[in-house]
């Protein structure tokens, strides 16, 4: 008597959810910017060198360390990487830091008719840039917390074999709530 063979376990693919594809054009967007300016900073780096108070090396390195990590934040975002929502969160967080720190000790704004203390080291848009620096953040945080975007990413383990494609909302009837 030989034995039967046993059905071949089907894996089951969801799509990706809309929201983790507006967090990747995001990526993408800082991501091309930021190697457009190590680019063009080795490209001008005399002319820079002439007329920034910093070396032109900052622009190139910062520029070339954030384009090599949304890179490679892309790329684990696209491949479905289990680990992604905890770097997508940790680099927004790093690039929200990078942000203010860069701008209130490096750019260069008039420190004359301050009004205060807070004048001299924030530019005058600073309540706007911070306003969208918190949304920024609690919406990668929203996003990447959310249980359509858990599961997707949970999944990411069994999609190295081929599967069908199932609409998230199917799934997450059939699974158990995070």
């Amino acid at each position: 008597m030989t034995p039967e063979p046993q059905p071949a376990l089907e894996t089951i693919r969801i799509k990706r959810p809309f929201s983790v594809t507006v967090l990747m054009v995001g990526v993408l967007l800082i991501t091309v910017l930021n190697i457009i300016r190590f680019l063009l900073s080795i490209s001008y780096f005399g002319f820079l060198n002439s007329r920034l108070a910093i070396s032109p090396i900052y622009l190139v390195m910062t520029g070339f360390v954030w384009g090599l990590g949304g890179l490679g934040l892309f790329w684990s975002l696209w491949k479905v990487k289990s680990w992604a929502p905890m770097l997508m969160q940790a680099m927004a967080l790093t690039y929200a830091l990078y942000f203010w720190l860069d701008w209130i000790f490096l750019s260069e704004h008039p420190v004359s008719g301050a009004p205060s203390a807070v004048g001299v080291l924030l530019p005058g848009s600073w309540v706007f840039s911070a306003g969208i620096t918190v949304i920024a953040l609690a919406y990668v945080a929203w996003i990447m917390n959310r249980a359509k975007v858990k599961l997707y990413f949970s999944s990411s383990d069994s999609r190295d074999n081929p599967s069908q494609e199932v609409d998230i909302d199917e799934a997450e009837t059939n699974t158990a709530e995070y």
